[in-house]
């Protein structure tokens, strides 16, 4: 049974002081009318935050380092409970201000009302808004994805010293209520430290490194099971059928959350996301590959490993991995599109309610600017202002130049490979808008060969075409000679490469046209 213990007063903090018991959000709004989906789902799992509570971690002097748990307590809403704390994180625990994990010896509600054993404090030293993952969280509540770590705010005290503002969250594993599988079930997670980390996992052929999560003992026969089936699904994704609506990679992967996963991810433009860590999905033996959950988005908004991000330009969606390539499919990359419109209005909420939720975090939020950052001298490329409400106000900035980009209209090809016999005449290859545009919107391309000779196997060239108001497909005239020659498959590409006005040149940009030998 867990030890209980009367609060304890005399270690009362600032945000003790404003709520000694605020544990949960509770929307009630003021006229009383029904919560919105939207205030309930954001609400499900912290947001808008409750004024921080007091967090006491004690353990009887012992140094916690990332290698092995040690012993202690846990006070929390006045109730101190036995457990084993330890750090955690990568780069994030080489810094000043510690991220740690709790272990505790009963499973407890530490927030919302389903208890487990193993909780999270993130410390969110990179990210001096203390909001950037609260509001990611607060995002991906709104999708498809099926669970998001629950979170609050405390202060945490460790071993009588403040160290200042944490986010208490659930911890990323297998188990009823959070990442919900049967027995047979695996949570994965790309990560491309997993060797450095000390986690089982593989890389396939095509440089995918993949760490299991849970089980995180595995035998060699679990090892070859998903090793196999992650084979078998690139081969597929990287085949030429891959875009086949029954027989492509939708056959394989969950489509619906992979897409509501890369929004929030793009959105945010999250330092790992582009298939470096942090990226979670899981598989059932016979089911499709399933994405999330979200995590971690210390590094992101602005912020990345020793630089910035432009809200005004791609992030997750660049290098060689299963997003880029599945953008490569028109209709994955409409549905994309399509997607985020109807999801736009909840990412326009959260960000409307940075202010009030940063005013919430207060005076703690500020103690721990001043603990941590007043100087200015820590992690420099994570500033952007030089007082907390200055980085709110960037933050709040940054995500809202970001969903205005986000929903800029796209220029997109039509089609992603196209094929011809190598005969005198025009291939007419596909450029489509996202939407009608109300005012002409001009596209330019270039048409180049890959292994077919400009000249000889067809004329090279940039071109321009003006869509009208209303029309939302035009058609790149791409002329192919005939040499006479006996050859092998000679391959070319249309290349967008701008557009005008407030139009995004979009997924995919190219589009191969194979020229296959005549049938003399």
């Amino acid at each position: 049974m867990p030890l209980l213990k009367k609060p304890f007063l005399g270690r009362l903090s600032v945000a003790t002081a404003l709520a000694v018991a605020a544990s949960t959000v509770v929307l009630s709004p003021a006229s009383g009318r029904e919560p919105t989906p939207t205030e309930r789902a954001t609400a499900a799992v912290g947001w808008p935050p409750a004024a921080p509570t007091q967090l006491v971690i004690d353990t009887a002097g012992a140094v916690i380092d990332r290698e092995d748990y040690v012993a202690g307590t846990v006070t929390l809403d006045g109730v101190t409970r036995v457990t084993e704390v330890r750090g955690r994180g990568n780069s994030t625990w080489g810094w000043a201000k510690k991220p740690y994990k709790l272990k505790l010896e009963d499973d407890a509600a530490l927030v919302g009302s389903r208890e487990y054993d193993e909780w999270v404090l993130l410390a969110g030293y990179g990210d001096r808004s203390g909001l950037r993952t609260a509001a990611a969280f607060a995002v991906a509540a709104q999708t498809r994805l099926g669970w998001t770590p629950r979170f609050r705010f405390v202060e945490v005290v460790l071993n009588g010293a403040s160290q200042g503002l944490y986010l208490l969250t659930e911890q990323v594993e297998q188990g009823k209520g959070r990442v919900d599988l049967p027995d047979d079930g695996y949570l994965l997670e790309f990560n491309k430290r997993y060797l450095r980390d000390g986690e089982p996992g593989f890389r396939t052929k095509r440089g995918s490194s993949i760490a299991f999560k849970d089980p995180d003992e595995i035998t060699k026969k679990q090892r070859r099971q998903v090793r196999g089936a992650v084979t078998r699904f690139e081969k597929v994704l990287y085949g030429p059928g891959f875009a086949d609506p029954k027989t492509g990679y939708a056959a394989y992967v969950d489509v619906k959350r992979i897409i509501d996963w890369y929004l929030v991810e793009e959105l945010f433009a999250n330092q790992d996301s582009n298939f470096q860590s942090s990226v979670h999905f899981s598989w059932v033996p016979g089911k499709r590959f399933r994405f999330g959950p979200v995590w971690d988005f210390d590094l992101s908004a602005g912020t990345k490993w020793r630089s910035t991000s432009s809200p005004e330009s791609w992030y997750t969606r660049t290098g060689k991995h299963w997003i880029s390539r599945m953008l490569e499919d028109p209709a994955f990359s409409r549905r994309v599109k399509s997607r985020w419109a109807r999801l736009r209005p909840a990412a326009d909420a959260v960000v409307s309610q940075l202010r009030v939720a940063s005013a919430t975090l207060e005076p703690l939020a500020e103690a721990d600017w001043r603990q941590w950052h007043a100087d200015g001298t820590d992690l420099e490329w994570t500033r952007h202002a030089t007082t907390r409400n200055g980085e709110v106000a960037f933050l709040e900035d940054w995500l809202s130049q970001r969903v205005r980009w986000l929903s800029r209209n796209e220029a997109r090809m039509g089609d992603n490979r196209m094929s011809t016999e190598e005969r005198a005449r025009t291939v007419w290859v596909p450029i489509e808008l996202q939407s009608a545009a109300a005012q002409p919107v001009d596209v330019t391309w270039t048409i180049a060969g890959l292994t077919a000779e400009p000249g000889v196997d067809f004329v090279a060239g940039d071109g321009r075409t003006t869509f009208a108001p209303g029309e939302k497909l035009h058609y790149v005239p791409v002329q192919v000679l005939d040499d006479d020659v006996s050859e092998r498959r000679e391959l070319l590409t249309v290349r967008l490469l701008g557009a005008s006005g407030a139009v995004l040149p979009g997924s995919p940009g190219t589009t191969v046209v194979a020229i296959a030998p005549n049938r003399r």
